[in-house]
């Protein structure tokens, strides 16, 4: 009852009501995390790909412009296969025009801050949600149980 009165909350429909509240900010929280985590993990893949693709540019340049590219391909074969998927990897991403290495750490912060506030958000909604999904069972069992007595009494008299 302290919790109910501490809360405001005068009516059963009251308390439904809050706990639907807190446990959409929740999981609206938990989604946005997750949102997150997936942008993150895309965007460090970028980073991977685009850090090959810089470092095996002026390799690739060179081969294109030399007069004999079988040549030059049997000498750098692997660093020509590995720039060359880092290519086809960033382009099926999306990263072209080629994000700059500053912007994309940048990026990453903001996407880390953002996160970290939005943990602190949900661990604090996942606590309310429990308190008040403890408080609902226990006023459930409490309303139950005269329920339960009067079926107990229905029965005995018949």
């Amino acid at each position: 009852m302290n919790f109910l009165t501490e809360h405001g909350i005068s009516s059963y429909g009251e308390l439904e009501s809050k706990l639907n509240a807190v446990s959409a900010r929740r999981d609206t929280a938990h989604a946005e995390i997750k949102r997150i985590e997936s942008r993150s993990a895309e965007l460090a893949i970028v980073m991977k790909h685009a850090g090959t693709y810089r470092q095996l540019k002026p390799l690739y340049d060179r081969y294109r412009k030399s007069n004999d590219k079988e040549k030059f391909l049997r000498g750098h074969e692997s660093e020509i296969i590995l720039f060359e998927a880092a290519a086809r990897e960033l382009k099926r991403l999306g990263a072209v025009p080629l994000p700059t290495t500053e912007s994309m750490k940048t990026e990453l912060a903001n996407l880390s801050a953002e996160k970290e506030r939005l943990l602190a958000e949900y661990k604090t909604a996942r606590t309310e949600a429990q308190k008040y999904e403890t408080v609902k069972q226990n006023v459930d069992a409490l309303l139950a149980v005269p329920m339960e007595q009067e079926q107990q009494r229905r029965h005995e008299l018949e």
